[in-house]
């Protein structure tokens, strides 16, 4: 599949005497991005692989290494992580495929003004994530050093993630570039003296769980965790060259990236009987490591966040006709992030996960649907004569959610919202194109409508 012309919304362009960066920080937020900005494969490798090495990992290592064999819990990292990659190379080729951020990908499935709110609700969300970590993370740092508040760490680790959020692409790059060997060598590094403990890894192939969650749960909760950044990979997957790029830098890192860490937690928590993989790394005599990982994981989950966030306040600012630029709601979002950290709401981890993972999985179906089934052939005219709002995408999202937080008919409440996203969205779009007697949808006409004309003014 090759690169089709870019999609052209006609926003203006950021010119300042340094052109050079203020064009990076804009970094195509309203625009396809070019062939000629596109990146080569090594560099998405590096992005993608820095985004889903996360401290999520070690925590759904941890419950699986406590509630499964070693072969169960071998066999969900494999299965689980192989859905989230072919659920992100999905995504992942609709934005390679249109050059557009998941929030302008999002105007076409909702409509001009439906889009609004769904990049609002997505971008709070994403900020809400992270506020929940950086409220995490001043706790635990608080804890080792109690002369400084908690309240510093916290500004501290926002302050040095805006320094490469705000850089696009570009800042995410330089900084995996840097973390992600440093974090792969150090799991590694912890791995092998675990293997190197009274017993070797044979404990680890023998253990039995003292209370075991079962082979489905095992694969739901890895499914789970990383299943909403699955759905926004296309803000980092716009910048491929190929779709084939798409493809091995989405398996690489949710089968491989996701996989060793995930790996890593369980083996520690099979082999100590720990799942806290700090305290395991602290009776490895680790404990400086450990931080490093984890300060590293963090920073890397919330620059992305940021980022994700930051382009989808500058999509729906821009249909307000707020030309606010992307680096300042970059600022926005990191100041969003801290006050939602300043109230204190990391008991609440959980139950916000339970959210997200209700709210985020139903988007990415309505988005393969639309892209995959219903329009697949119109990426040239994606945002052509768009309506104001389709309501019938709002309705699927609001009733695959609900069926998500409601049903029980799969394995997670965030696999159970994508597939229903999907199948809704589908089978509403084939009912309606057979009542109109199978005509061309009316987003893919080949002529601009009003709608579009907004959409591109």
């Amino acid at each position: 599949m090759s690169v089709k012309e870019p999609i052209r919304t006609n926003e203006p362009r950021v010119r300042t005497t340094e052109g050079n960066i203020a064009e990076t920080m804009e970094d195509h937020a309203l625009e396809a991005v070019p062939r000629s900005q596109r990146k080569p494969l090594l560099q998405l490798i590096m992005v993608q692989v820095g985004w889903n090495i996360s401290v999520s990992s070690f925590l759904v290592g941890g419950v699986i290494g406590a509630g499964t064999t070693f072969g169960e819990g071998m066999a969900a990292i494999a299965i689980g992580n192989l859905v989230l990659a072919v659920v992100a190379s999905l995504i992942g080729i609709i934005g390679f495929r249109t050059g557009l951020t998941s929030y302008l990908a999002s105007r076409a499935v909702f409509g001009t003004s439906g889009s609004v709110l769904v990049s609002i609700v997505l971008g709070i969300v994403a900020m809400g994530f992270i506020g929940v970590l950086m409220d995490t993370w001043g706790g635990a740092v608080n804890h080792l050093i109690p002369a400084i508040p908690s309240s510093a760490f916290v500004i501290a680790f926002a302050l040095a993630i805006l320094t490469t959020a705000i850089f696009g692409f570009k800042g995410l790059h330089r900084f995996s570039a840097i973390a992600v060997p440093v974090q792969v060598a150090i799991g590694l590094f912890a791995l092998v003296r675990i293997g190197n403990l009274d017993g070797g890894f044979g404990e680890v192939f023998a253990a039995q769980p003292a209370k075991a969650i079962g082979f489905p749960a095992a694969v739901s909760f890895v499914v789970a965790t990383w299943v909403t950044g699955a759905a926004l990979v296309s803000d980092v997957q716009r910048y491929a060259l190929r779709a084939r790029d798409v493809i091995i830098s989405c398996f690489l890192s949710f089968v491989i990236g996701v996989g060793i860490f995930e790996t890593i937690a369980t083996v520690s928590a099979m082999k100590v009987g720990q799942s806290n993989f700090v305290v395991v790394m602290q009776g490895l005599g680790l404990l400086a490591p450990a931080a490093v990982l984890l300060f590293l994981a963090l920073w890397n989950t919330a620059d992305n966040n940021i980022y994700s966030a930051s382009l989808a306040f500058t999509s729906a600012s821009n249909l307000l006709k707020l030309r606010l630029t992307k680096p300042v709601w970059t600022v926005v979002a990191v100041v969003i992030a801290v006050g939602i950290a300043f109230l204190g709401l990391a008991d609440q981890f959980g139950e916000f996960l339970g959210v997200v993972g209700v709210v985020v999985p139903p988007f990415a179906g309505l988005l393969i649907a639309h892209f995959w089934v219903l329009h697949r052939r119109d990426d040239a005219r994606v945002l052509q004569n768009v309506p104001a709002v389709r309501w019938e995408a709002a309705a699927c999202w609001i009733a695959a959610a609900l069926i998500a937080w409601y049903g029980e008919f799969l394995l997670a409440n965030a696999i159970e919202g994508l597939v229903a996203g999907f199948v809704l969205y589908t089978l509403v779009g084939l009912v309606s194109r057979r009542i109109r007697g199978g005509t061309r949808p009316r987003d893919s006409a080949p002529t601009h409508s009003r709608a579009a004309d907004a959409v591109e003014a």
